[in-house]
């Protein structure tokens, strides 16, 4: 774990030679602090499925059934310095909150960008402008091979980029394109390493099978998964333990089963209920 100062120019203030080591142990050894569960990695599809096109979707969320907010993202592709597309990343944009009456109790509002390669190679980046009631939060990380440089903070603050060695490590929308790219059989078990703002988390899927979902008025084909989520220790004695989710209880994610593989819809199980995301506009549409 090493660390170097983030201030105000954000993604600008990060240089490989500023960096120092605190406790850095190699991801590669053969006896690093997580060599009890990195060989379980599921690993890049040898004949990886067909890159997404760039779309636009709005997506609601809600909690017990209820709508409380949404959010719309969008996907496109990335041009070279030539001004040609370049076919091996693409970039996501996104923006969403609660709605009117939920924001009276709970002041949110995020923004969010970022760009991993078509089936979810490294390296890749993300960065996060959260809008709360103390104020604006800033969220920067840069992924590498089998690590990851990472900041967040109120504006109003400096504090360091910290550097987390960890195998096979990804951002949200790196690891969705990670699974879409996997041949997604039934009974199919992927194990991959998020980190999805500020802590590190194991995540395990499972093709549990296929359903018919009607979404925006349509019968969708969908391939069903189950999740299980368990936190990472990076810090202190115990670096490489895995530990259960205290929020998370259990969670299903449907991905539509066509050409496409978008995330249609997701249901959480948490410590405050069952929370929803479903999407509801796509263009081009399904």
């Amino acid at each position: 774990m090493g660390f170097v100062l983030c201030g105000g120019s954000g993604l600008a203030s990060l240089h490989a030679e500023d960096t120092y080591t605190v406790a850095h142990r190699d991801p590669n050894e053969p006896n690093h602090p997580y060599a009890a569960w990195d060989h379980t990695l599921t690993p890049p599809a040898v004949a990886p499925f067909t890159p997404i096109e760039p779309f636009e979707a709005t997506y609601q969320f809600g909690w017990e059934g209820v709508s409380a907010g949404g959010a719309s993202i969008r996907v496109n592709a990335v041009n070279n310095p030539l001004g040609k597309r370049d076919h091996s990343s693409l970039l996501i944009s996104a923006e969403g909150g609660p709605n009117e009456w939920v924001r009276k109790l709970w002041n949110y509002h995020a923004d969010y960008q970022g760009e991993a390669g078509v089936n979810g190679e490294i390296p890749s980046w993300f960065h996060m402008d959260e809008s709360v009631s103390r104020g604006m939060m800033v969220s920067d990380a840069i992924f590498t091979r089998d690590a990851v440089f990472a900041c967040h903070r109120f504006t109003t603050e400096s504090k360091p980029w910290w550097y987390t060695p960890l195998p096979g490590v990804r951002d949200l929308f790196a690891a969705m394109l990670f699974v879409r790219s996997q041949p997604l059989r039934d009974g199919d078990h992927l194990r991959l390493s998020t980190f999805p703002d500020r802590n590190p988390y194991l995540v395990d899927l499972t093709v549990a099978g296929r359903d018919t979902l009607l979404i925006m008025g349509k019968k969708v084909p969908a391939i069903r998964f189950t999740i299980g989520i368990q936190t990472i220790e990076t810090m202190g004695p115990n670096i490489g333990r895995l530990a259960p989710h205290k929020k998370f209880r259990s969670g299903r994610v449907w991905m539509s089963d066509d050409r496409l593989r978008i995330p249609l819809k997701a249901e959480v199980d948490v410590f405050i209920g069952s929370v929803f995301a479903k999407l509801v506009k796509m263009n081009p549409a399904l």
